[in-house]
């Protein structure tokens, strides 16, 4: 009897998840499941990307040259723009997400160029120190952003995030560390970083800066020394101060070692420990079968509720009778309390008018007072370094303008007359800044812009209803 061996049919069942490091000349991708645990070696790939507005079509060309991607794509890209901005603490407290979303959207449109209207940006505060808050921002182009989310939708995957590869916010030697510092050596900028138990600060350095070494310095002396320090170097070479560990991205198992550390921070849970652009959600396809399925349920309870109103129906023909007679009351009480609450607002309106008799001398020496208050509040909040050179004044809005030697004096100056105008009704909007580029090297100085609004004398005029 002639035996048959039946073969086994084998297949590679697409991964969960896949992150992909994307630098100007590779690739290098990591497949990971559901709990952020790495499956499969470290792959690399001959297809890199110079510049956010080549994302999309960098990445078609690295899914045709890889195996199927996962169902969810992670981007750790290079080139994306990274910044460090700073806001003061008093002007940002109370906002909502879109209104400082907002303002970092203007702070960054002076640095980087790129208008506020055209771009996305992701951001994560760090700390609040110095009547300063702190945060850490990434920004791509709209359109480059719309490219790479067809991109990836034409590859049957969906985006999951995208970040800059700095600021992992784990320790790579002892990741369940509490305290720890590592600086970072990226292409074009240094990102430093420590952690204790109440926050995590962060620098951010670009090594176009000549005075980067000397700004390092003084931040680690700041913040003193750290007993488990580390240095992440990529593909630059630069003299930086001694830590007790250093790991080199170019060795393949220190990079997938940090690529199982980031697939930990964005798929276990800690995402919001990154600054991460994402594409709105969409509506979860069980979810809308789970309210369909509800739907249903509630339209048969109405078929059961209409059984019962139908046998009921003969009752409530009884009881006709006497919900006119009350209609009938409740109308006679009605027009009784139309009455009496015109006759009150006549009352409320006289009462006003003698009130407002013996206001407007006090409202017109108050009006003749802010000026004077605006003007002594801008001489004692100016620093040295800041100039005030015009103040524009068109119907309710004083624009006032001038020069700054230093970025942030402006935003100091900003807060410090919403604190001292506070009881005169004026509102201190935002400063807006932009760089005169005057200085070889070096940026700056800034000129500004800062509108004080008036908001009128509360009480004045008014008749509560």
């Amino acid at each position: 009897m002639r035996k048959h061996k039946l073969k086994l049919l084998q297949f590679n069942p697409r991964p969960a998840h896949t992150l992909l490091f994307i630098t100007e000349i590779k690739t290098f991708r990591v497949d990971a499941d559901r709990h952020g645990i790495l499956r499969g070696p470290l792959q690399v790939i001959e297809q890199g990307c110079k510049s956010s507005g080549q994302l999309g079509k960098a990445f078609g060309k690295i899914a045709d040259n890889t195996p199927r991607l996962g169902r969810k794509v992670w981007l750790l890209f290079l080139r994306l723009p990274a910044l460090l901005l700073s806001l003061p603490t008093l002007q940002v407290k109370g906002m909502d997400d879109a209104t400082l979303t907002q303002a970092l959207q203007f702070e960054a449109e002076g640095l980087t160029g790129v208008s506020s209207l055209e771009s996305r940006v992701a951001f994560r505060f760090l700390r609040a120190e110095n009547d300063m808050s702190d945060y850490w921002l990434v920004q791509i182009e709209q359109l480059a952003w719309d490219d790479l989310l067809n991109a990836v939708k034409r590859r049957n995957c969906k985006l999951a995030g995208l970040l800059h590869p700095g600021g992992l916010p784990l320790a790579l030697h002892k990741p369940e560390a509490e305290e720890w510092l590592r600086i970072e050596a990226w292409s074009s900028q240094l990102v430093a970083l420590q952690r204790n138990e109440e926050r995590l600060a962060a620098l951010v350095l670009g090594f176009d800066n000549p005075h980067w070494q000397a700004e390092l310095e003084h931040w680690l002396h700041e913040h003193g020394e750290v007993e488990a320090s580390e240095t992440l170097l990529n593909n630059r070479v630069e003299f930086l101060p001694p830590t007790r560990s250093q790991f080199v991205l170019s060795e393949t198992g220190q990079l997938e070692q940090w690529l199982a550390l980031w697939a930990q921070v964005l798929i276990a849970g800690q995402a919001a420990e990154a600054a991460l652009l994402q594409p709105l959600a969409n509506i979860d396809p069980e979810l809308a079968w789970m309210a369909g399925t509800g739907l249903g349920a509630i339209l048969l309870c109405g078929l059961h509720a209409g059984w019962f109103v139908y046998h009921q129906a003969y009752f409530e023909r009884e009881t006709a009778r006497l919900t006119q007679v009350d209609k009938a009351m409740a109308d006679l009480r009605g027009q009784i309390t139309a009455s009496t609450d015109q006759r009150d607002r006549l009352e409320a309106k006289l009462k006003k008018a003698a009130a407002d008799a013996e206001l407007i001398p006090n409202t017109v020496k108050t009006l003749q007072q802010r000026p004077a208050l605006l003007l002594k509040a801008l001489a004692d909040g100016r620093h040295p370094r800041l100039i005030v050179e015009t103040m524009d004044s068109q119907l309710n809005d004083v624009t006032v303008g001038g020069v700054s030697l230093q970025q942030h004096l402006s935003n100091q100056l900003a807060a410090y007359l919403q604190e001292r105008l506070v009881g005169s009704n004026w509102r201190v909007g935002a400063a807006t800044k932009e760089n005169m580029a005057l200085f070889d090297g070096e940026p700056g100085p800034w000129s500004f812009k800062l509108v004080v609004s008036d908001q009128g004398i509360a009480g004045f005029g008014e008749v509560k209803k």
